[in-house]
């Protein structure tokens, strides 16, 4: 039992790693994008980057270009967060396919 609850551990810690992984890669790269695209970004503080985000992907054109991309995607565009890590706590699900 005891050995079985450490492998379930592990496992679990093994996912975790892969998902922040993911997570920080995904974050280094939209970081570089907006450095790419913003290049002053460097002299502004956190709060006003977020300020100047949430105004530009409010207009109308950058709307659509996000639309027009989902749609050549095919809906393949990730659109939600990733999810937090998983608890060790937490109940086991099992998925049926």
């Amino acid at each position: 039992m005891e050995q079985t609850k450490n492998r379930v551990a592990l496992e679990k810690k093994k996912a975790n790693d892969e998902k922040r992984k993911f997570e920080n890669h995904h974050k280094f790269i939209m970081g570089g994008a907006v450095h790419k695209y913003f290049k002053g970004c460097f002299s502004f503080e956190e709060s006003e980057i977020n300020e100047i985000l949430e105004v530009h992907f409010k207009t109308a054109e950058v709307k659509k270009n996000i639309s027009d991309i989902r749609r050549r995607a095919g809906g393949q565009v990730v659109s939600s967060p990733v999810e937090s890590e998983v608890k060790s706590n937490e109940p086991e699900t099992i998925e049926s396919h």
